[in-house]
């Protein structure tokens, strides 16, 4: 598989939950058409994009769900599944725990990190919570490669460098605050306050056009 540019795979997990979704339908086969018309994308982008990723069976009917399922779990990382830490044991880091939609897709919360005493050696949904001081001894025994943080922007940064420091690989960053890495590790930021922006503004757009 040659390199994939940033557009593309973006729009990779798209496609990935739209076969899984169609896989659990019974369908076996899906078209470029099929695909574009769900997400609403153009067939030519669907057929470009395709390109980019390792070949996938198709036949008259179209492309194999499963062919086409698999190679994007390869390409997505997926297939190989990931182990991840969590630091940051309030209500939004709970509810990320408690998802139960990470194990299908080859994610697994396999440790959770905080400063609060009271919290330290409890689990949340059979996950043990340990001392921050404690990460690099639990992720390489572990062998978590993502971290997840979830703590107040002021300790964020603190937070990934320890994560840097433990060799994680990649951080998902719920925090308000733009982390420095090295560049060799990847960083997603996952705020959900300019995605709430966007919405109002379209809502405003969209009340402005019906007046």
């Amino acid at each position: 598989m040659i390199n994939i540019p940033a557009a593309v795979s973006s729009r990779l997990p798209l496609y990935y939950e739209y076969i899984v979704h169609m896989e659990e339908q019974g369908s076996r086969w899906v078209s470029s058409n099929m695909i574009a018309s769900a997400l609403d994308l153009t067939p030519s982008t669907i057929r470009q994009d395709i390109k980019y990723l390792d070949k996938i069976y198709s036949s008259s009917f179209g492309y194999s769900t499963q062919s086409f399922r698999q190679v994007l779990e390869d390409a997505l990382g997926i297939s190989a599944g990931n182990n991840m830490a969590l630091v940051g044991a309030g209500s939004l880091g709970r509810a990320l725990v408690h998802y139960k939609g990470f194990a299908s897709k080859g994610f697994t919360v396999k440790a959770v990190f905080d400063k609060r005493e009271d919290l330290i050696d409890t689990d949340i949904d059979g996950v043990k919570v340990w001392q921050l001081g404690r990460m690099n001894e639990v992720v390489k025994r572990e062998r978590i490669t993502i971290g997840i943080i979830t703590t107040p922007a002021d300790a964020a940064q603190q937070v990934a460098n320890m994560m840097v420091d433990a060799k994680i690989q990649g951080i998902w960053n719920f925090a308000p605050i733009n982390l420095r890495v090295p560049p060799n590790v990847t960083v997603e930021n996952a705020n959900v306050m300019p995605s709430l922006f966007s919405l109002a503004f379209k809502m405003k757009v969209m009340a402005s056009t019906k007046k």
